[in-house]
């Protein structure tokens, strides 16, 4: 290919067609008309060979090639952005920026309250789009690769598991109980941990998480009766019935009176596990998500210290559904 015949445009529209999957979204983002838009994937089709985008019920879906043209083309961008226009600051007072994030459920009801009373204080026109992650446990890093999301939020591994180019922050860390309906007791031993009615938090296709890991370890198998992807799914269900599940301690501790439910520790040993943020590399410089990120460990910090359950109250630690 003649690199002196690309059109730079091209590729701003190329960027914006990666981040929103939708050539009307895409056109609306740079400022052109759909036929304008259209008109431009298909130059981009001739000049790099490839279809880029195919069509789906959902908007489109880009192709091998254009996950591997995603990386090199943004960061090109972003260079070339901060050459033209200098290291400028983030003005959040009059930004109208869309970030895009990723997050548990959980994370959601537990972050976001906090999180946009800050917004409204000191960037009413910025706007966050959310999405649930996919699986529970997995920072999605293709998506932050292509900067299809800018921040994603979760139960994630340590960062040495993770793929060259995440970065990760801890937000907190915290531990998981049991809940049961009110009048099962304090305490529940391993036997009867087992032999009980599960409901659980299980956003894969499987029926199969780490409780059940945990229970196979020692010889035991869970009865799952309900596994369900929301947190407040599984408590309003465990309120309503014979079911007990493992929760995370704060959500057990918020809804415990008004839904009259049953706090006990996990009958076995497990560590704590963490909350922590994830993001590509490629934003480590932005300002703007610079900007962003303080603002969710801000939001974290506010929650951070409202745990009451400690270790030793509890007796046995917990670590995950």
């Amino acid at each position: 290919m003649n690199i002196a015949a690309a059109d730079l445009n091209l590729l701003v529209a190329f960027d914006a067609l990666l981040e929103e999957r939708s050539v009307t979204r895409a056109a609306r983002r740079i400022g052109l008309s759909q036929p304008a838009m259209s008109a431009a994937l298909g130059r981009l089709r001739a000049m790099l060979e490839d279809p880029l985008f195919q069509r789906t019920g959902r908007g489109v879906e880009p192709t091998p090639r254009a996950l591997e043209l995603a990386v090199p083309v943004r960061a090109g961008l972003a260079q070339l952005r901060r050459a033209l226009e200098g290291d400028s600051a983030f003005e959040p007072g009059s930004s109208e920026r869309t970030f895009r994030l990723a997050m548990t459920d959980y994370a959601e009801w537990l972050l976001l309250g906090p999180l946009m009373a800050a917004l409204g204080r000191e960037a009413p026109g910025v706007q966050l789009q959310v999405r649930r992650l996919d699986r529970l446990f997995a920072v999605p890093e293709g998506e932050l690769r292509t900067g299809a999301g800018d921040l994603a939020i979760g139960f994630f591994p340590d960062a040495r598991t993770l793929q060259e180019g995440t970065i990760e922050e801890t937000l907190f860390e915290e531990w998981n109980v049991v809940i049961a309906r009110k009048g099962r007791g304090g305490r529940m031993s391993l036997d009867a941990f087992a032999a009980s009615r599960h409901a659980a938090i299980i956003y894969r296709p499987e029926p199969w998480g780490l409780i059940d890991q945990e229970l196979a370890a020692r010889g035991k198998r869970r009865k799952l009766r309900l596994a369900a992807p929301h947190f407040l799914t599984v408590l309003e269900a465990v309120a309503e019935s014979d079911l007990i599940a493992v929760v995370p301690e704060r959500l057990a501790r918020r809804y415990r009176k008004a839904l009259r439910l049953e706090v006990m520790p996990v009958p076995f040993p497990m560590p704590a596990f963490h909350t922590r943020m994830a993001w590509h590399q490629q934003a480590g410089d932005d300002p703007a998500q610079r900007w962003l990120r303080g603002q969710v460990a801000a939001a974290a910090q506010r929650v951070s210290g409202e745990s009451r359950y400690s270790k030793r109250r509890l007796g046995a630690s917990s670590g995950s559904r």
